[in-house]
């Protein structure tokens, strides 16, 4: 009688090791789609301002905070259009990002 104990022991062991993977399956799916995610938006965002990494004035050195450069005052045109323009007049532009 033990035998049969032990083997409806063994078998309800096994089951429960096989739940715990498929479980552990679904989990692990679930986690490389999230890091897959992240990782691609990480990239994207990268991606798109990328050249804001590099972005410089003519001068060579880097824009204000708003994005522009020595001698440009950033400037409110309406609209919520922000632009930079030059100190002594001229055509005004967007900011450098």
């Amino acid at each position: 009688m033990k035998k049969i104990v032990l083997k409806k022991s063994k078998q309800t062991a096994i089951k429960s090791v096989k739940t715990n993977q498929k479980n552990k399956f679904w989990l692990w799916i679930a986690v490389a789609f999230l890091l897959g995610g992240a990782f691609g938006y990480a990239t994207h965002y990268t991606i798109i301002n990328w050249h804001g990494f590099f972005a410089t004035c003519p001068n060579g050195a880097r824009p204000d905070k708003y994005g522009c450069c020595a001698g440009e005052t950033y400037t409110d045109v309406g609209d919520g259009w922000m632009v930079c323009c030059p100190d002594d007049g001229g055509t005004c532009f967007p900011p450098v990002k």
